[in-house]
């Protein structure tokens, strides 16, 4: 693949996938299949593993798998629904893609349906989809950008003289940083939504906290570029996930996937008008990205 990436309408195939326009929230109301210890047959590994937060997020990531083969949903005994697909890559590898949306914003609890997921799953490759608030110049609504580094805000000490922060940088595992490389290479960075809109693609680090960041002059936002001057986003979840990853043996990597949809200051919509268009570009690099993860 290079140049501009088209997957919106039904333009991305592989053997036995075709990615259709999104679907609407009738279209996810399905009853899904029981799955209990022992009862829900083979199907209990994944080689990738996808988190969501939003509804929006997680209306994007199940219509880019209800385009690919397989696609059922399947009730969790933690009474999560998991989405399931399997892709077909150009080289003919079949892996199976398992998605499930996080019980609510945060650090922690993306950490516990993290190993929920793994648990479950056991994804080689956990990929967190979904929104984030962009703090470079570089980024307009509906960009996409992959994270090679999760910076941690959260942790600080309050003293007289004012707020210190004592961030913590985790990057990607050195296999999966080959492999987005690798798509980098093939890829490009200008892509096609399934709305038919254009958009660029970046890679580099973002900040991760539970708190939310809507203000150009935020000490959150300032601290960040102070750590590292290449910042492009801010979010809550990623550095949780990062931290399960740190804290457990398992999958090798993780990899956090986020649309644009604010620029993290005080012109961030009201009404999260942009949360859908950013939610279905995160998706859209989902898919194109995952045809280069998975080796089983």
């Amino acid at each position: 693949m290079s140049g501009t990436n088209n997957i919106g309408g039904s333009v991305y195939q592989g053997e036995g996938n075709t990615y259709h326009n999104p679907v609407g929230r009738d279209q996810i109301r399905e009853r899904p299949v029981v799955s209990g210890s022992g009862t829900a047959g083979a199907s209990t590994r994944a080689d990738i593993g996808v988190l969501t937060v939003l509804e929006q997020e997680t209306r994007a990531v199940v219509a880019a798998l209800q385009g690919l083969s397989g696609y059922r949903t399947v009730l969790l005994p933690s009474g999560a629904t998991a989405y399931e697909a399997e892709l077909t890559t150009p080289d003919g590898r079949v892996l199976r893609i398992a998605a499930m949306q996080i019980l609510s914003p945060g650090l922690t609890a993306a950490a516990l349906d993290h190993r929920t997921l793994v648990e479950r799953y056991s994804p080689e490759v956990i990929l967190l989809v979904g929104i984030a608030g962009g703090v470079s110049d570089r980024l307009r609504i509906g960009d996409v950008v992959i994270a090679d580094e999760i910076i941690s805000y959260d942790a600080r000490k309050e003293t007289p003289d004012g707020t210190r922060r004592r961030g913590r940088a985790q990057t990607v595992a050195a296999p999966l940083g080959r492999r987005l490389n690798t798509f980098r290479t093939a890829a490009g960075s200008d892509f096609t939504g399934p709305d038919g809109v254009p958009f660029r693609l970046h890679v580099g680090p973002i900040g991760s906290g539970n708190a939310v960041v809507a203000d150009a002059q935020s000490e959150i936002r300032t601290w960040l570029h102070t750590f590292h001057d290449k910042v492009l986003a801010v979010e809550t979840e990623a550095a949780g996930v990062a931290e399960a990853f740190h804290d457990q043996r398992g999958p090798y990597g993780w990899l956090t996937i986020r649309g644009i949809s604010d620029l993290a200051d005080t012109r961030k919509p009201r009404d999260d008008a942009f949360h859908d268009l950013a939610s279905r570009h995160a998706a859209t690099v989902m898919i194109e990205l995952a045809a280069y993860l998975g080796s089983r």
